[in-house]
């Protein structure tokens, strides 16, 4: 804290002549409050309405994005928003404090906790009670590192360093949305002394240099999502633009007052900015970076757009129910994900139903906890009779956090409480730490991942004078079934190019990881020209808005006279396979199993079949060989998975599948090049 001297509670006084920057910063905010007010735009005290509906579009498309609407594809940029909305009222506020004198360190981090740190304790306290219930035990002690992370707010280090944000182990990770709170509380370490020291030092280029280090942090960010993804998603290096963004609103980047006409336009630019940002922003895009400046520049035109008066967009935002849903945004945002976690791991709201039934139940129940947080456990820290003063509340925060990272801290040290469970239902957990290394053979560098070598190793492309020679080629959903194919058809020489989220395509898409297009570029023109294979194979993690460069992709290979066979969607389900087994163990209901995986993929894998016969390729139908109706393989003999995690098989479940193959007639010794079936039909009997 920065004080006079006296007493360590009161707040520093600046000296009487202080910067002419800091008055007109001061008029100004008045000024724009005024205005707003005399204009007929909802502010209380300050508060303006309008940003509470705001906060309610930037949080509903995180919570339509997390549940599983695939309409929302972008539903994630909502946490930007909330960014560029935090970055502005609180810098708003800091200069208000820096003006009139009573700036205070200890002052601003009492209004965070108060702010943050009870629902967030909370809803962790509940999420651990939960896991211990129900997760499983390498589950446990994910979870256990990431609360104790969550509550020393360096979660956003932790995810960075265990794992993706878009990929299927996210789903057993319930507090994985703390990322966020984690890179708002970071910046806010060091912003209030920035600003304050910046204020009386830099005065009026205090401005000039905010927006100087924005740029810099915009430019990490846009180079950041191609070279180090991970990173930059959840770094504060890589964020702070954002935040900055807002911050630079408030501190005057347009200090001239907006007539209505300016309003009304910069309101509804700003909300369909937002708007095709979540429409048309997918998790295979380069993010943050620059795909990240559409929404944030949205939630800046509203809110610059409200800064002096009303507009259309903002007499609708402020709209009471979604202000209501503005106000319960933190607690709606802190208890949706760990309830769908739940919902997708454990069928914990309801068992059975339609899809569309347990993405409402997870959205109804969402609402309604925020709601009786807000309610019962925000308001009371903030405002009422018991609210506690500031030195009980420092110590109720201490309290709390240091009980929530013993909790986390007995889960680690206990291994995740293994005596739960059977003998059986552990060997089946086991699967969740199932290393892939020798089975996708990464360690010979034969599937190349972004933080692995940048072309194949020698081992991989080994052709075999004395045998057929079938090119492996594609993602992940390729290297697993190299296992299975060499094992079972000896006869075969199977040569293996795989990459990490890599489509197999001769055309490649804005944005495309470029450790994986160069290898597969240099394979296509300048490996398989000066090397005869029998048989291409192509298998992926197929999306259907590749289907035009799938079909290329097969035309280019007919015109080389390059047999391919074509490996159509396997089943992918919304969480990992062998905790949805043990799932329905314990709840004594295969269906869940038949419930959890995507049906979507029926008619998808129709259409691929379609293609290839179009295009003169075979086609394998992966649902075809594994499921009966909505029913699939699961399985081994010994009743262990044959999937590791949500999608991808384990060595006997890939040998399993290239068993099935053979069964089927499938590259069959002595049939390099001969006829393969064109399409094996899907039949859903039960859709």
């Amino acid at each position: 804290m920065l004080t006079s001297g006296k007493d360590p509670s009161e707040p520093f006084l600046p000296p009487h002549n202080h910067s002419i920057w800091l008055q007109n910063r001061a008029s100004h905010v008045s000024s724009n409050l005024r205005s707003s007010a005399e204009s007929g735009h909802a502010v209380i005290d300050g508060h303006r309405s309008d940003i509470d509906g705001l906060r309610a579009v930037a949080v509903l498309p995180v919570l339509a994005y997390h549940v599983g609407v695939h309409s929302v594809p972008g539903g994630f940029i909502g946490v930007d928003i909330f960014f560029v909305i935090s970055g502005f009222l609180i810098t708003q506020v800091l200069l208000q404090d820096i003006n009139g004198g009573c700036f205070s360190l200890i002052r601003f981090y009492e209004r965070r906790v108060r702010r943050i740190l009870p629902a967030l304790l909370f809803v962790a306290t509940v999420t651990f009670i939960v896991c211990a219930n129900y997760s499983l035990p390498s589950e446990f002690v994910d979870f256990s590192k990431s609360l104790i992370a969550a509550a020393l707010s360096v979660s956003n280090i932790y995810f960075w360093q265990t794992g993706g944000y878009f990929t299927a182990p996210a789903l057993s990770k319930p507090l994985l949305h703390t990322w966020s709170l984690a890179v708002e509380e970071q910046f806010y370490i060091f912003w209030p002394l920035c600003l304050w020291f910046g204020a009386f030092v830099l005065k009026r280029h205090l401005l000039l240099a905010t927006v100087l280090i924005l740029a810099v942090s915009l430019l990490v960010s846009a180079i950041g999502a191609f070279t180090h993804p991970e990173a930059t998603f959840y770094g504060v290096h890589s964020r702070a633009w954002e935040l900055l963004l807002g911050a630079a609103l408030a501190m005057g980047l347009f200090p001239k007052p907006l007539s209505a006409l300016a309003r009304n336009i910069l309101s509804a630019v700003g909300f369909l900015l937002i708007a095709i940002s979540a429409l048309r922003i997918h998790a295979d895009m380069p993010f943050p970076g620059l795909l990240a400046v559409p929404p944030c520049l949205g939630a800046f035109f509203i809110i610059l757009g409200g800064r002096d008066g009303s507009s259309i967009t903002g007499r609708l935002l402020s709209l009471r129910p979604i202000v209501f849903v503005g106000l319960i945004s933190y607690s709606l945002y802190l208890w949706h994900w760990p309830l769908t976690v739940f919902q997708q791991n454990y069928a914990l709201l309801i068992t059975g139903g339609a899809d569309w039934v347990r993405k409402l139940a997870i959205i109804m129940c969402s609402i309604a906890c925020g709601a009786l947080s807000w309610r019962f456990i925000e308001q009371p820290f903030r405002v009422g009779r018991l609210r506690p003063a500031r030195p009980a509340l420092f110590r109720m925060a201490g309290l709390a956090t240091a009980v929530v990272v013993a909790l986390g801290a007995v889960g680690w040290i206990m291994d995740g409480f293994p005596l739960r469970y059977s003998a059986q239902q552990l060997r089946v957990a086991q699967y969740l730490s199932y290393s892939s290394v020798s089975m996708f053979r990464t360690d010979q560098g034969c599937f190349i991942f972004d933080k692995g070598p940048k072309a194949w190793g020698p081992n991989c492309l080994l052709w075999d004078n004395t045998k057929p020679n079938y090119l492996l080629l594609g993602d992940s959903h390729t290297a697993e079934l190299w296992s299975g194919l060499h094992t079972v058809y000896p006869e075969i020489n199977f040569l293996e190019a795989a990459a990490a989220d890599c489509f197999p395509v001769i055309e490649h898409a804005l944005g495309e990881a470029g450790f994986c297009t160069r290898p597969i570029d240099e394979l296509l023109y300048k490996t398989l020209p000066a090397h005869h294979v029998d048989r291409v194979v192509l298998s992926a993690r197929w999306k259907s808005d590749y289907i035009q460069r799938i079909g290329a992709t097969l035309d280019w290979f007919r015109d080389k006279n390059i047999p391919v066979t074509l490996i159509g969607p396997t089943v992918v389900y919304d969480s990992a396979l062998p905790r949805l087994l043990l799932t329905a163990d314990r709840k004594k209901d295969r269906a869940i199993l038949d419930e959890h995986w995507d049906h979507n993929l029926v008619r998808f894998d129709e259409q691929l079949s379609a293609l290839a016969a179009a295009h003169g390729a075979a086609y394998v139908s992966m649902l075809h060989l594994l499921c009966a109706g909505f029913t699939c393989s699961s399985e081994d003999s010994q009743g262990l998975p044959l999937l590791y995690d949500a999608e991808h098989f384990t060595a006997e479940g890939s040998k399993i599948v290239a068993r099935k193959l053979r069964a089927n007639g499938l590259w069959i010794s002595g049939d390099e090049g001969g006829p393969i079936p064109r399409a094996m039909k899907t039949t859903m009997d039960s859709r």
